[in-house]
């Protein structure tokens, strides 16, 4: 499984060991699921002011929580003709500050804390439950068996005494300064005047992680099925990309009118003129296995762009030849914009001409 982490935080010192573990154990749920190599996860690691804003805005709970999960894999997917099998999970959001006081109540240190919330997590991101008792056991039984799996369950910490609190808290956490009550004037003066900067700090903070959510999670759920597919789909096909000169990974996935979806990446060329796009080489698939012009439905492109992906020039004649009527310009962002085929090429030129 592929892990995106990242440290996102300055209140709380992760030692190298906990972020290993992290991986360990998360790799462990992958492996007891039979998840693909490719299937793709993100974790980020913020404050407490961060996941307070992000459960206020998602979750309408006013405080802070250890854990977030934002499930990206809701769409019901065609199946795909070509293209890797990499899967976009989801994202986990864990507060280090609250892994480290839930360390220190439970006895089981930072790590093993850790651990735990991102195994949760991603359990959650599974399909896995704790509403009711039932569901509850379940989930705490696959918990179990990926702690399990990296020694790190309740029985192995039991057995193991050196293993009962991994991090020192008084080094883990940071900014102990801010907290102490006493000292002079100018000591007191200080200590708020961090307090605002570090609060100013975690709002922007917060903002920046609530804007990156609300275009991953809240932009694609309000697509249709048929674009959230699509866009998963050119997401993958663009990690193939071959673009050793310009480092510009584009993707496609265009969709037929029998429901079969092809995708395809651009691929460069020391020749550059005998480069070729996403868009081209996914309808170019397509037409090796059958597909004829008017019997594509719609075409997504995507890209790491600011504003959404506009194909080129040479992409929207094939695009004419094959009347595609819809197109979709998106980046990896989640943005998208849908535009008619007539409005991407006025007075295109296609095969129907020559009659």
């Amino acid at each position: 499984m592929i892990i995106n982490l990242s440290d996102d935080q300055d209140e709380v010192k992760i030692p190298k060991k906990a972020i290993t573990l992290l991986k360990k154990g998360l790799q462990a749920v992958a492996e007891i699921h039979g998840l693909s190599e490719k299937t793709e996860v993100s974790v980020s690691l913020v404050s407490d002011e961060v996941i307070h804003v992000l459960n206020k805005n998602y979750r309408g709970i006013d405080r802070p929580t250890d854990v977030l999960s934002f499930a990206l894999d809701e769409a019901e997917e065609p199946e795909e003709t070509g293209g890797p099998e990499q899967h976009l999970l989801g994202d986990i959001i864990i507060s280090a500050e609250t892994a480290v006081r839930q360390g220190k109540e439970y006895g089981h240190g930072l790590n093993r804390e850790l651990v735990y919330l991102g195994v949760h997590s991603l359990l959650h991101l599974l399909g896995y439950d704790h509403m009711n008792r039932d569901d509850k056991v379940k989930m705490r039984a696959e918990e179990e068996k990926a702690l399990q799996k990296i020694s790190l369950s309740q029985e192995d910490l039991d057995q193991d005494g050196e293993d009962a609190d991994p991090v020192h808290f008084a080094a883990t956490v940071i900014n102990l300064a801010s907290e102490k009550k006493e000292g002079t004037e100018d000591n007191v003066a200080a200590s708020k005047a961090g307090k605002k900067e570090k609060a100013e700090r975690s709002g922007k903070k917060a903002e920046k992680k609530d804007r990156k959510l609300r275009m991953r999670q809240n932009d694609v759920k309000r697509m249709d099925k048929t674009t959230q597919g699509l866009l998963k789909k050119a997401l993958k096909a663009r990690e193939n990309a071959y673009v050793p000169f310009s480092r510009f990974k584009v993707g496609a996935a265009l969709l037929t009118k029998e429901g079969d979806v092809f995708t395809g990446c651009n691929i460069e060329n020391s020749s550059f003129g005998l480069t070729v796009c996403a868009e081209r080489t996914a309808i170019f698939t397509a037409a090796s296995n059958g597909v004829r012009p008017g019997e594509i439905s719609v075409l997504l492109v995507v890209a790491d762009t600011d504003d959404v992906t506009s194909p080129c020039g040479a992409c929207r004649q094939v695009m004419a030849e094959f009347e595609i009527p819809i197109v979709i310009m998106a980046n990896i962002k989640g943005d998208v914009r849908k535009i008619s085929l007539e409005e991407l090429l006025p007075f295109g030129f296609k095969a129907a001409d020559f009659s």
